[in-house]
């Protein structure tokens, strides 16, 4: 009999991350699934992580000698999953225990949704940070306009928390191999077309943010790409021209934060002024902008430490923390 859930964990010289992801899935207490773990060519000790980890009943390690990124190992897995739902679960990420029970539930209350995500918990310089959204925000569930997959604008979700019906394969294709950030925002943006979605308020999975390199080129490449294929998953989507609009405005704003909180205030402008806002969001922004570097810089630190400051932990998440404290000892 077909397990509910493959499980898909792609990983690129993750050794040490991939150790505590593994010992995370391990500990889910819903059996019935299995596990693709994949060595995208590392050149790391992630061998000696999958030979701690073999024998282990349904899960199937395979390694490639070239890297295929991340939609070329989850399609590889895509094509041998005997599991009726896809899920995946990202090699420096974690999940709570109960995270595949859980959506074991929503399925059987309603098994009409073909695309599934949860609450999860963000883990920033070894502590938790906060939630992806708050559990009493109003996020659509049902029959969704596809562009609503698009971004955190609706959907708050991350791939992490993210399960779909296998058989939405058959109209949508696999997951496109020519995006360098975005195609799995793309590959949901077609589910939506013919599927409902439906969620979990309740944080289920961890996800690891890590610093910032220290190279702006690098960094300006790596998120100049992530707005081209949020374009094409814009393209994907089809909005009318309202909605376009509206998802334009939200991302290039916030994109104009992200350069302006990594000291780049002239790309920051850039995007500020792709918008059609000139709302208090835009000018606080654009008056940024203009701060002299050393001014921007004493910003960035505060926000620096007031990000690492201790947040205020609910029982749940003080549970949670010290649960990834014990996973990661």
């Amino acid at each position: 009999m077909a397990e509910l859930f493959t499980v898909i964990v792609p990983s690129y010289n993750r050794a040490g991350l991939l150790r505590r992801t593994l010992k995370s899935l391990a500990a889910q207490t819903f059996p019935d699934y299995e596990a693709f773990i994949i060595d995208d060519g590392s050149t790391d000790a992630t061998p000696e992580v999958f030979r701690e980890f073999s024998g282990r009943r349904g899960w199937h390690f395979v390694r490639f000698d070239a890297n295929r990124r991340q939609g070329g190992c989850r399609n590889y897995a895509m094509e041998r999953a005997s599991g009726d739902y896809i899920t995946f679960l990202d090699a420096d990420d974690l999940w709570l225990p109960g995270r595949l029970a859980k959506f074991a539930g929503l399925i059987k209350n309603n098994p009409r949704a073909g695309f599934l995500f949860s609450n999860g918990y963000i883990l920033r310089d070894g502590r938790l940070a906060g939630k992806f959204f708050d559990e009493k925000r109003a996020v659509p569930r049902g029959k969704l306009p596809p562009y609503m997959a698009i971004s955190d604008k609706w959907l708050p979700y991350v791939t992490t928390n993210v399960a779909f019906k296998k058989e939405v394969l058959k109209q949508t294709g696999p997951f496109r191999t020519d995006m360098s950030h975005l195609e799995d925002m793309e590959l949901y943006v077609k589910i939506l077309r013919d599927w409902e979605a439906d969620y979990i308020a309740e944080p289920l999975s961890v996800y690891r943010i890590h610093s910032l390199t220290a190279n702006p080129a690098s960094l300006t490449l790596k998120w100049d790409d992530g707005i081209a294929d949020f374009h094409t998953a814009l393209a994907t989507a089809a909005p009318d021209a309202a909605a376009e609009r509206e998802l334009k405005d939200y991302v290039y704003l916030k994109q104009a934060e992200v350069y302006l909180k990594n000291l780049q205030p002239a790309k920051a402008r850039e995007y500020l002024f792709k918008t059609s806002s000139r709302g208090p969001a835009f000018l606080k922004l654009l008056a940024g902008t203009f701060l002299p570097r050393p001014a921007l810089a004493l910003l960035r630190s505060l926000y620096g430490l007031k990000r690492k400051a201790a947040p205020a932990l609910d029982a749940a998440m003080t549970e949670a923390e010290a649960w990834v404290k014990e996973l990661e000892s």
